[in-house]
């Protein structure tokens, strides 16, 4: 019963500290309440612990808190240990300087895509995402490829938690039938195709990024804006350059499969 307890605070510890984003970096006491859905009680009493370990700064004048750089370094130190964040900022520069465009790499938690880095050249406007950035799995392109391409059991998982959500019900079928479909579909073209599906505007392609045991662990993925590129130029131009910077950092890693990049260009090799 205790281990049972001290789980549980854990658990709400931790909400009190992820309810802190870039959107809402300082926060009053019911924003937390708000945010998280912990009794105010028990969330003075976390955001007083953390206070006291130094984890959250407390503006007494204003009665408002906000992350420490003890609390953020956290985050940066995960980041820097991740191999493909690493592995991959070269190519995402490559990439970016080529097309002119912004790029991104997001992996996969829970159902959501979390930003892990992000070259920019453009500013997308009222969407604009930082490294920590959080996305719905379904409304993003790496977060489709990355589905796509993972352990059939571990997806079904992961659409049964976005079912949960009855937005995406509505898109994705009662049961998921429409999203599975659509899983297929990138699947079996090596890449995601999100046309303004997110948001009026913007469309994004996405490649999948395996580790060295061929497992899906990441994604790239290269946003713009819909009036500036067409869907067509897209596909040809942009989506190419994507998948080769998804192979060479699949490789990078020792990823020894199939060169998705070499697959879509004998498929279309008339075209280029």
């Amino acid at each position: 019963m205790a281990s049972v307890t001290l789980t549980n605070s854990l658990k709400r510890g931790l909400q009190v500290l992820e309810a802190f984003t870039p959107s809402f970096p300082r926060m009053r006491l019911q924003d937390v309440v708000r945010k998280t859905g912990i009794p105010k009680v028990t969330a003075l009493r976390f955001l007083r612990t953390f206070v006291s370990l130094k984890y959250v700064l407390y503006d007494k004048e204003a009665k408002l808190y906000s992350l420490s750089p003890r609390a953020m370094s956290l985050g940066y130190t995960a980041l820097s240990s991740m191999d493909v964040r690493e592995v991959a900022i070269p190519y995402l520069e490559q990439l970016s300087e080529s097309t002119g465009q912004n790029v991104n790499l997001g992996v996969l938690d829970g159902n959501e895509v979390i930003y892990v880095e992000r070259i920019k050249k453009k500013q997308i406007l009222n969407i604009d995402l930082n490294v920590g950035s959080r996305l719905n799995a379904y409304n993003s392109s790496i977060g489709q490829v990355i589905l796509a391409f993972m352990e059939k059991s571990e997806c079904e998982r992961i659409v049964e938690e976005l079912l949960d959500d009855p937005n995406i019900t509505m898109l994705a079928g009662a049961n998921g039938e429409l999203l599975y479909k659509k899983l297929d579909d990138v699947r079996n073209r090596g890449y995601a195709l999100n046309d303004e599906a997110y948001v009026s505007g913007v469309r994004a392609i996405g490649a999948p990024v395996f580790n060295h045991r061929g497992v899906v662990d990441a994604g790239i993925n290269i946003p713009v804006f819909s009036h500036m590129v067409s869907c067509d130029e897209l596909l040809q131009k942009y989506l190419p350059l994507l998948l080769k910077t998804a192979d060479l950092v699949s490789n990078a890693r020792g990823f020894l499969g199939e060169k998705r990049w070499q697959y879509f260009i004998s498929k279309n090799k008339e075209t280029f």
